[in-house]
């Protein structure tokens, strides 16, 4: 992978306005962005890509599945693949949701752009370590 190739992070979210201001924010700190409204749809986007997908940002209650299940589906696809799990839920209900897998941060919404990217940033660079 050429050095200067941005980043590609999916966006997992049934939520078109969440998607959308996602994408914006992304996009604006030089991300390579990808959405998707669902499972079916994300999956498609993960296998059909010739860059790697270094993130998804994963909502944690899509329409057909939790976001806990469909983690597995995912990391099927990429084991070096940095999920987010994304809710309104408290922090520590993200995380035992999702005890026992490896995730890089917990995104917790609303949230502040800044928190995002940090969020983002801190654990995109602790997976490269």
């Amino acid at each position: 992978m050429s050095e200067n190739l941005p980043t590609t992070i999916l966006i997992i979210d049934d939520e078109e306005s969440l998607r959308s201001l996602l994408e914006i924010i992304l996009e604006g700190a030089d991300f390579r962005v990808l959405v998707a409204s669902n499972a079916d749809e994300a999956l498609e986007t993960l296998k059909s890509q010739e860059e790697p997908v270094r993130a998804a940002l994963l909502d944690l209650n899509l329409n057909q599945i939790k976001g806990e299940d469909f983690y597995d589906e995912i990391v099927a696809i990429d084991p070096n693949i940095s999920v987010f799990p994304m809710s309104g839920c408290l922090p520590e209900e993200i995380e035992e949701r999702f005890a026992n897998k490896r995730i890089a941060g917990v995104i917790t919404k609303p949230f502040l752009p800044s928190d995002l990217l940090n969020v983002i940033e801190q654990g995109l660079s602790s997976a490269s370590n």
